[in-house]
């Protein structure tokens, strides 16, 4: 259930008849355009990018576990770096002033 939340939090109600189960079922699936859903942009758990035009394909996408918000990874090595950079400035800077 909490995939259907999901899939209307991030598409919206649904006006399409196609099952998503159909679209499972077959690896050659053309979907169709609808101008009346305006277009949206998913981004994969990899940080793809994916740019759907209609209920139905936003649907099979973000039930294969695409979102509409890009989840950024923190870089906890760079945070390190710096904070051993700037310990080791910090730690010579002292030694000068006690030497003089």
């Amino acid at each position: 259930m909490e995939n259907i939340y999901s899939i209307e939090k991030i598409c919206g109600i649904s006006n399409d008849s196609t099952s998503l189960e159909d679209i499972a079922n077959d690896p050659n699936f053309v979907f169709n355009n609808d101008p009346n859903y305006e277009t949206l942009v998913l981004y994969g758990p990899e940080g793809q990018i994916i740019n759907v035009n209609s209920w139905i394909e936003c649907a099979n996408y973000v039930n294969g576990g695409w979102s509409s918000g890009l989840v950024e990874t923190v870089n906890y090595e760079m945070y390190y770096f710096f904070a051993l950079l700037s310990s080791t400035i910090l730690y010579f800077l002292v030694n000068k002033l006690r030497a003089r």
